[in-house]
């Protein structure tokens, strides 16, 4: 059979009716959706680059820090360009000890983490430097710092060093290479 011999199909008015209900019910559907959706999208803000802005008063936190704390909190000078993302005295946890830091970007976008307390001992250290073993030492700005290493997952090498200053134990930690951990040291020194 040919396609002009087949019979075309008649359908009765209710058939038709029936027929485009899926139609009508999808477009309903759809502009049901987007009511809901397009007021949702207008209450949150859209993503706009560089809104963020740093002002963290370091100096101000440490002071008030410097109250709860029985050392002064540090307030590095840090290089030009780097600013601060946080600072925030941590009073301890189950482990007890109380430390003060600060994590700052660097002016290629990396970030140094800066940690300072005077009740450090081996298992709080261990902690916050990611339990990485001693790789060595480091003689920076005439002091000497512990250089702890480990890989993470994507094998990028993150680094702390350890050292004392003014009688307290501090951490500057960093994947961001040896140069900028250097930088960090020399600022916590210089301060």
């Amino acid at each position: 059979m040919s396609d002009e011999q087949l019979p075309k199909p008649i359908l009765t008015e209710s058939q038709a009716k029936r027929a485009n209900q899926s139609l009508k019910g999808m477009v309903i559907s759809v502009l049901l959706t987007l009511a809901v959706v397009i007021p949702v999208m207008f209450m949150n803000p859209f993503n706009q680059d560089n809104n963020y802005d740093p002002d963290v008063d370091v100096s101000g936190i440490a002071a008030q820090a410097g109250q709860s704390a029985s050392f002064t909190p540090l307030d590095a000078a840090v290089p030009a360009g780097w600013y601060p993302n946080f600072a925030r005295w941590q009073s301890g946890g189950a482990d007890g000890v109380a430390y003060w830091e600060v994590g700052y970007v660097t002016d290629e976008e990396g970030f140094v983490w800066l940690k300072q307390t005077d009740a450090a001992n081996p298992t709080w250290i261990a902690q916050h430097a990611e339990s990485a073993p001693v790789t060595g030492e480091r003689r920076i700005g005439g002091a000497v710092w512990e250089e702890r290493s480990v890989r993470d997952d994507d094998g990028a090498p993150h680094v702390t060093l350890v050292g004392t200053v003014d009688g307290t134990t501090v951490l500057l930690a960093s994947d961001s290479g040896p140069e900028t951990l250097e930088a960090a040291a020399l600022a916590v020194l210089a301060e």
